[in-house]
């Protein structure tokens, strides 16, 4: 018999919010006066730890003050408040209203920077959920296996009983490996339409 499920995880830029941040984030590197190949070493080097928490916020601007040589204002955490991923889509918080009213968990399942992060928790925007698994709060992040262990540790569920949406298939593969449930989101119909078909099945 199929285990129902009890938790839904659901990432947040591209299923919560339709924009994902990355070109977001690219963006604003190139404003601090980065090359088109400074953002991709950037990326390359630096990013993944940033987004595990290995470096602090102060480590990573101060990295690329000194080593690219970038004019980082003390201010530049406000620039997150910019981030049209802080713009929630209706239709999905509509959806975790409904599935919490079935009794069903939910969660924020999210690779996420310490500046974003505190943006979206100043904001409250973490407050409906039952629980958060932020990559650089937890020290790993997808699709390191460790995370999606972590994961349901924190809900107290198991794979076969977990419905995980993401925007990104390199993130579901390993959830997929693990015995998740999992939605690779395109669009907020097709997100609704999907979580549906799974909890009524």
């Amino acid at each position: 018999m199929k285990a129902a499920i009890d938790t839904v995880f659901f990432d947040w830029g591209g299923v919560i919010a339709d924009d994902p941040g990355d070109g977001f984030l690219k963006l604003l590197l190139k404003d601090l006066g980065a090359s088109d190949m400074q953002v991709e070493e950037i990326y390359e080097k630096y990013m993944f730890s940033f987004m595990k928490g290995e470096i602090s916020e102060n480590q990573y601007w101060e990295v690329l003050r000194q080593k690219y040589g970038l004019t980082v204002h003390d201010t530049i955490s406000h620039e997150f408040k910019k981030w049209d991923g802080l713009v929630k889509n209706d239709s999905i918080l509509a959806l975790v209203e409904k599935i919490k009213h079935q009794g069903i968990k939910v969660a924020v399942f999210s690779n996420v920077i310490e500046p974003t992060y505190n943006v979206l928790e100043q904001a409250g925007d973490y407050a409906g959920f039952d629980a958060v698994i932020a990559s650089c709060k937890v020290g790993t992040a997808k699709p390191e296996k460790q995370i999606y262990e972590l994961a349901l540790q924190k809900l107290n569920t198991t794979a076969e009983q977990s419905l995980f949406i993401d925007d990104k298939q390199k993130n579901l593969d390993p959830a997929d490996e693990t015995g998740f449930h999992t939605i690779l989101a395109q669009n907020s119909e097709q997100i609704i339409k999907d979580v549906e078909r799974y909890l009524t099945s």
